[in-house]
C-alpha cells in the first residue's frame, strides 16, 4: 500500500498495488522525462539557445514578466548565471529588461514576440507529441494521465524541497 499526500491540493490518496504497477509506472515515467528532456534539447538547438533559456523563456511565456530572483529561485541558479541566462535571451531577441515599476532597483523580464512566437512553437510541438500519445489510451482515462502526470510531478517537487531542508 502507498499512501500519496499530494499537499499543494491537499488532497491525499490511498494506492493499494500488486506487482510491478508502481515500478512499471515509474519506469515509464523516467522513459517520458528522458524525451521531453531530448525534445527540448533539439529545440534549444533549433533556437541557438540552451535548454535552461528554454525553461526560462516558458516561464515568461506562461506567467508573464519576472525578476532575475523570481527566475533564479525557479531555475535554482545565481544571480550571475541569471545575468548570463537573460544576457543570452536578450541576445537572441527572445527578451527584453525594463525597469520594475514596483521596485526601482530591480529590472523585469519580459518575452519579446520573437520569444513568445518560439515558445509557443514549442508547446505546438509537444502538444502534437502528447496528441498522439493520448491516442494510444482510452478517452475515459485522459484525465487519470493528467492527474498522475500532475501528482508525480509535485510529489518530486515536494521531496526535492524536503531533501534540501534536510541536509546541513
Amino acid at each position: 500500500m502507498i499512501k500519496i499526500v499530494i499537499t499543494g491540493r491537499g488532497c491525499a490518496t490511498t494506492v493499494s498495488h500488486e506487482g510491478p504497477t508502481v515500478r512499471s509506472a515509474a519506469l515509464a515515467l523516467q522513459r517520458l522525462v528522458l524525451g521531453w528532456d531530448r525534445h527540448r534539447e533539439a529545440v534549444a538547438d533549433e533556437l541557438g539557445v540552451g535548454t535552461t533559456e528554454i525553461a526560462a523563456l516558458g516561464f515568461l511565456y506562461y506567467d508573464g514578466p519576472h525578476t532575475p530572483s523570481d527566475i533564479g529561485h525557479l531555475l535554482n541558479l545565481t544571480s550571475g548565471s541569471v545575468t548570463a541566462l537573460l544576457d543570452r535571451l536578450e541576445g537572441a531577441a527572445f527578451i527584453t529588461r525594463s525597469p520594475n515599476p514596483d521596485d526601482r532597483r530591480s529590472l523585469l523580464a519580459t518575452a519579446t514576440p520573437a520569444g513568445r512566437h518560439a515558445m509557443q512553437w514549442y508547446y505546438e510541438r509537444l502538444d502534437n507529441v502528447v496528441g498522439k500519445a493520448l491516442e494510444c489510451v482510452p478517452d475515459v482515462a485522459h484525465g487519470d494521465v493528467v492527474t498522475l502526470a500532475n501528482a508525480a510531478g509535485e510529489l518530486l517537487a515536494e521531496e526535492t524541497r524536503e531533501a534540501k531542508q534536510a541536509r546541513p
